[in-house]
């Protein structure tokens, strides 16, 4: 645009008389000029129509301009009808209101100069000398139209928008209308002057939702969002404005303040190649800090349910109007929402949405769980405990209820749109799921929870579990319970992130899926990073997203797409949209019900990370999984029945620490929701076994068909497989060996061995398991303990047993009882009653009740003669040990003996009648026999025996495994020994 035509950027002084003398002109120019003036409408009327005309012949064209109204200065007055929102049920929830709020102008007088440029560089660079269209812009627009039937780009100029905001407030998106909409923009562009154009521009279009109004014109909006009058607004200010209505809610200053700022930046831009502005003046505008002069909008009027209306039904009614055609852009749709008098049908139940809300409102909930931020300008800010939900009908997709939050005037987003990392909730999805359903793994395959190692460009990694420890061998079914992480990035590496995320791409999870903003939430790149098998995404997924995604288990693998609007009908009662949501078979019905049925450990297995809810509804049929992200950021939880899969995220906005006391909280928030819909549709009944999915009973630790050994670390479970994956092999992971134990290291016995030091156990033999090649050798887990000795006796000679399995469990001995002691001389005399299988003792000393014990003697008799007592002492201990080729008893109770104040002690070591083999200073055996309570690698205590010495059969002294997500319980087998 040449510098004479239209304001620019000057002083008062200057802006008056540049005003004047454009007035002048242009009315010069009409004045000198009539017919050539109607001449040229009419050259470029029928330039712009001439595709048509030659496409489909006059006739239709003439056709299209029957009933058109005529047009002038009264045309653009009110005229709007409210949008009406219905649930499921035909209860109406809420309008779009028909006018919002409005200040009109008179004059673009009554603006600054600034903003009338803005508004020309942004929106129609030609404003001030095109008539009314730009002919080559609509020509390509009709052309796309007859040759695709779809009009790819509108090219409207400022008189069209303004035709189109006043006299088509419903905004079809038709040939019709497109036609019509030229005719008028000549005719206005005639009948008005551009200061007049412009002003009524101004005063129609739409500037969004600001606070709790829709709002149009230049004047409101200018009002609540810098509080001055729009006369009055700097060059950056009137730049920022004039970015708003090329997309109110993407522009929204409020919701997306950096969209905003980067469509300002344009607009300035625009200004500076056309003159409008100054290099100077650039310089100083886009180096602005806009943001800080942006006022809070109102608080007041807000409509019922606004999260539902503003934030989750407008943006998908705007979307579906211009998926359907029925509107250009969603600039028109969301334009026309509030006059075009549209009768919108939802999925919405609004009972259910009432529920929701009412819990999210429940102040003394969330009592104390607001946090203080404190923002990079050093203000300080309120962060609400915030919470999104979406609750969803599993066999349509249908969603039924959203919480977009707590409290719409503090916090606005919708944080049922909100991207964020999901955690663990993402295992079910996109590791296990798949997995089971490619056949790589059963629900009883072995995994291994130990210490990993991965080099990688990026550097070295070494995952953790949440827990400070790490189990060992776990079957997949504990390993998913109990959200350990090694397990489940183990698995992701054997199937390959590129296999998992092909599910995820077919239940609404894929790169092309976007917030209804259009923000990203899953991106290509994280098919490239092993960490998203833990929830390590780089943007994360919406509530709604993950909601969805979980309803295909509930739904025997299919996956229908969510949606909420059923249907759309115009003011008369004509359709003009109907839901067509997509379905996908993503997994087999087998893999589903499996993963269902392992997911129910979750909320009901006493080691599950949801037993919180569980609990509050004992006997249902409830499955589900959490999810935590790195120092508790977001908490997850996706519980779903037959019927509803409901989702839940907790957090802070500004990704603040969830503190440990309320971040269960999330569970109690869920099971509110939900009780009202157990309580009237209880989950009692049983989820459906497909045809082949059979069952096994199995070794918890191995997988495998178990054997008289199974029950020594683990429990027999009873497993639901793929017909055709269950198990055929009988265990192999419990052993039994034969070791001895040299300076508290347990070594496998050999041929050099001396026989009465040679014990036997039973021991954990580690299979091949998934990932095996990243396993750190000799990584320490719960279970080391009890690993199978891999190291010979240094003295040499053959292995005697290297761990063998049986199908025999070993005779269980008793510990040795009714021992009686004497003194004979200087020597004690001890004797006991006989046990059952045993053929020979192990007899210890201590000169304390509590140990520690050493070995005296071994005999294959029921008596013994310590004849090399210690000095120094006026009391010793005996306890006894009885053993067999494959047995240990615990210790007896410790037995105490009054010394003689005189003892001389013998010349020679060794006592009574046992054969002297060194062993004397040997510490006592660790096998738990009878009276030793279970010891456990998941949830239980690792149980101590009874014996004196308070040796335990595991690895933690203290007897009790305090994490709070605690290994799978091991039931030992009474008398066999450990490997510690």
């Amino acid at each position: 645009m040449g510098k004479e035509q239209g304001p620019k950027n000057t002083n008062k002084k200057q802006d008056t008389k540049a005003l004047a003398r454009a007035d002048a002109a242009r009315a010069e120019e009409r004045k000198r000029h009539p017919i050539w003036t109607a001449a040229k409408v009419t050259m470029f009327g029928l330039g712009s129509l001439v595709v048509l005309g030659v496409a489909t012949g006059a006739g239709y064209v003439s056709s299209m301009l029957k009933g058109l109204p005529h047009v002038n200065a009264s045309t653009f007055q009110n005229n709007l009808a409210a949008s009406v929102v219905y649930d499921a049920n035909g209860k109406v929830i809420g309008t779009f209101k028909g006018d919002g709020d409005r200040q009109p102008i008179s004059s673009i007088h009554q603006v600054s100069t600034d903003l009338v440029n803005s508004f020309v560089a942004g929106e129609d660079k030609t404003f001030f000398t095109n008539i009314g269209i730009n002919p080559l812009s609509m020509g390509r627009a009709v052309v796309q139209d007859v040759l695709g039937h779809k009009i790819e780009s509108g090219a409207s100029t400022i008189t069209q928008q303004t035709v189109k905001l006043a006299v088509f407030p419903q905004q079809e998106r038709t040939v019709r209308r497109k036609v019509q909409e030229i005719a008028l923009a000549l005719e206005v562009n005639h009948e008005l002057s551009k200061d007049e154009i412009m002003a009524d521009y101004m005063n129609w279009v739409y500037m969004g939702r600001l606070g709790t109004d829709n709002v149009y014109g230049v004047k409101r909006a200018s009002e609540i969002i810098f509080q001055k009058d729009p006369k009055n607004l700097t060059l950056p200010e009137a730049a920022f404005l004039a970015a708003i209505p090329n997309n109110p809610s993407y522009f929204s200053p409020y919701q997306f303040p950096q969209h905003t700022v980067a469509r300002q930046h344009y607009i300035l831009e625009q200004m500076l190649v056309n003159h409008m502005i100054s290099q100077s003046a650039y310089n100083q505008a886009i180096h602005f800090n806009i943001l800080k002069d942006v006022h809070k909008a109102p608080t007041v009027g807000l409509p019922a349910h606004p999260y539902l209306m503003l934030d989750e039904i407008k943006p998908r009614v705007i979307s579906a109007l211009v998926q359907a055609g029925v509107y250009d852009s969603a600039t028109d749709a969301e334009s026309a929402l509030p006059k075009a008098g549209l009768q919108i049908h939802t999925t919405i139940d609004l009972k259910k949405q009432d529920d929701v809300e009412n819990v999210l409102q429940n102040a003394s909930l969330f009592k104390g769980t607001n946090k203080t931020y404190k923002g990079p300008n050093g203000q300080t800010t309120t962060d609400l405990y915030e919470a999104g939900v979406t609750i969803i009908n599993n066999q349509t997709g249908a969603i039924v209820a959203v919480g977009g939050g707590r409290d719409y005037l503090k916090d606005s987003y919708d944080h049922a749109d909100l991207a964020r990392q999901p955690g663990s909730s993402i295992k079910p999805l996109l590791d296990y799921g798949p997995a089971i359903d490619q056949k790589l793994i059963t629900a009883a395959t072995p995994l291994y929870d130990a210490p990993t190692h991965f080099s990688l460009p990026s550097g070295d990694w070494n995952p953790q579990d949440d827990e400070d420890d790490f189990v060992g061998l776990m079957s997949a079914r504990d390993a998913l319970a109990q959200s350990r992480n090694v397990p489940a990035i183990d698995i992701l590496e054997e199937l390959t992130p590129q296999v998992g995320f092909s599910y995820l791409d077919k239940m609404g999870l894929s790169p092309s899926d976007k917030t209804l903003y259009g923000n990203p939430t899953i991106v290509s790149d994280d098919a490239s990073h092993l960490s998203s098998a833990i929830g390590g995404l780089d943007n994360g997924a919406t509530v709604e997203q993950m909601t969805s995604a979980y309803t295909t288990f509930a739904n025997q693998g299919v996956w229908h797409q969510s949606y909420m609007i059923q249907s759309i009908d115009d003011q008369t009662g004509r359709v003009i949209y109907t839901a067509h949501p997509k379905t996908s078979q993503v997994f087999s019905p087998a893999t589903a019900y499996i993963i269902t049925d392992m997911l129910h450990d979750v909320l009901y297995s006493a080691q599950g990370t949801a037993v919180t809810v569980g609990s509050q509804f004992p006997g249902q049929y409830i499955s589900g999984k959490t999810g935590t992200t790195d120092n508790l950021t977001d908490g997850w939880f996706v519980g779903y029945t037959k019927q509803y899969t409901t989702g839940i995220w907790m957090g802070y906005n500004h990704h603040e620490s969830i503190s440990p006391s309320v971040y269960n909280l999330k569970f109690n928030v869920w099971s509110d929701i939900m009780r009202p819909i157990l309580k009237q549709s209880p989950a009692t009944t049983p989820w459906q076994r497909p045809a082949n999915v059979v069952t096994e009973s199995v070794s918890s630790i191995s997988g495998q068909l178990p054997t008289a050994l199974s029950t020594a670390h683990g429990t027999i479970e009873t497993e639901p497989f793929i017909d055709g994956t269950q198990p055929t092999q009988k265990d192999s992971v419990d052993v039994v060996a034969k070791y001895v134990v040299i300076g508290g290291v347990k070594y496998l016995a050999t041929t050099n061995t001396p026989p009465q030091d040679v014990r036997t156990g039973v021991f954990i033999k580690l299979p091949s398991v998934p990932d095996q090649a990243h396993k750190v050798a000799g990584g320490e887990t719960f279970q080391s303990p009890y690993l199978l000795p891999t190291r010979a006796d240094p003295r040499g000679g053959q292995v005697l047993d290297g761990g063998s399995t049986t199908d025999t469990a070993p005779t269980q001995l008793a510990a040795p009882t009714q021992i009686q002691g004497h003194i004979e001389d200087s020597s004690v005399a001890l004797s006991w009653k006989p046990v059952t299988s045993a053929l020979h003792y192990a007899v210890y000393r201590s000169t304390r009740a509590n140990g520690p014990f050493v070995e005296v003697g071994n005999t294959s008799a029921t008596s013994y003669t310590d004849s090399h007592l210690p000095t120094g002492t006026d009391v010793v201990y005996y306890v006894i040990y009885a053993q067999s080729n494959n047995a240990l008893s615990d210790a007896s109770t410790p037995f105490g003996i009054q010394l003689p104040t005189q003892i001389t002690p013998p010349a020679h070591g060794g006592g009574g009648n046992t054969t002297a083999n060194g062993t004397g200073g040997s510490t006592p055996p660790t096998g738990n026999g009878t009276n030793s309570t279970g010891s456990g690698t998941g949830g239980g205590s690792t149980g101590s025996g009874n014996s004196s010495n308070g040796t335990s059969t595991g690895g933690t002294t203290n007897g009790t495994h305090t994490n709070s997500t605690s290994p799978p319980k091991v039931d030992w087998m009474p008398g066999f020994g450990s490997t510690q």
